[in-house]
């Protein structure tokens, strides 16, 4: 019989690891160049920052998305019901407060990797917040920046509070503002017609005026009891019309 021989295993050489980054792959290759051209590399290396920029803003859009599809309104809850001293005129309205829509906000964004914080900047009595969004793939993007005036005239709070009470104010709309997060109602429901939204011809125009006649766009905001101009409604506007239209007699008159 014939001698039985065992075969003969031959080793597999290792395949070469490619990168999942073609940019990052050519420079691998090129730094085992010894001819390297190190301005060459610097523009790979710039291009392959700005393929991880736009990955990771992708990245943000995806999962921003995925969480407001999740947010559900927040509802007023908290009742503001006064008289005025100086007018006679009484006050009352409905409001979430910023716990509430970080209650709602904040399990949501964990889970999809997504952050907020605010930027605030302060100049006398002038506060301007700006709310800033981001992932955990290192994108971030920053809403323009809402202003307010810490003014305690005509109210029983001091400096101190009157700062504590615009600050929150700006942060919880920047926030709303920031992420799109709409408002419900917790109030008795009745129905009843509904004005129509304006548009961005009219918020300009509001704008203008403000800026014509000195005031800050967030107490206007404020005194319309709305989220932002952009959220105002036909009657709305004509309210604002008419408020800025007497603010710019008001000024002439004292000329």
């Amino acid at each position: 019989m014939g001698e039985t021989r065992a075969a003969k295993i031959i080793p597999r050489a290792p395949e070469p690891v490619v990168s999942a980054e073609p940019v990052l792959s050519l420079i691998e290759r090129l730094a085992n160049n010894p001819n390297l051209n190190i301005e060459v590399v610097e523009r790979l290396l710039a291009i392959r920052r700005e393929e991880q920029d736009r990955a990771a803003q992708r990245a943000f859009n995806a999962a921003l998305s995925r969480a407001k599809g999740e947010l559900e309104p927040i509802l007023k809850k908290h009742e503001v019901d006064f008289i005025s001293e100086r007018t006679g005129k009484r006050t009352r309205y409905k409001h979430e407060e910023l716990a509430d829509i970080a209650g709602v906000i904040d399990p949501i964004f964990s889970r999809h990797g997504l952050s907020y914080r605010f930027d605030v900047e302060q100049e006398g009595a002038q506060v301007a917040v700006s709310c800033i969004v981001s992932h955990e793939d290192g994108y971030s993007e920053k809403t323009k920046p809402l202003k307010g005036t810490a003014d305690a005239g005509g109210t029983s709070m001091n400096p101190l509070q009157a700062l504590g009470s615009v600050l929150t104010y700006l942060e919880r709309y920047a926030l709303r503002a920031a992420i799109g997060v709409a408002a419900g109602r917790d109030d008795d429901g009745r129905g009843g017609d509904v004005s129509p939204p304006i548009g961005p011809r009219e918020v300009e125009e509001i704008r203008a005026q403000l800026k014509a006649v000195k005031r800050d766009e967030m107490s206007l905001v404020k005194w319309l009891k709305i989220d932002s101009l952009e959220s105002a409604t036909i009657e709305h506007y004509k309210r604002a019309i008419g408020r800025l239209n007497e603010i710019k007699r008001e000024v002439e008159a004292d000329k």
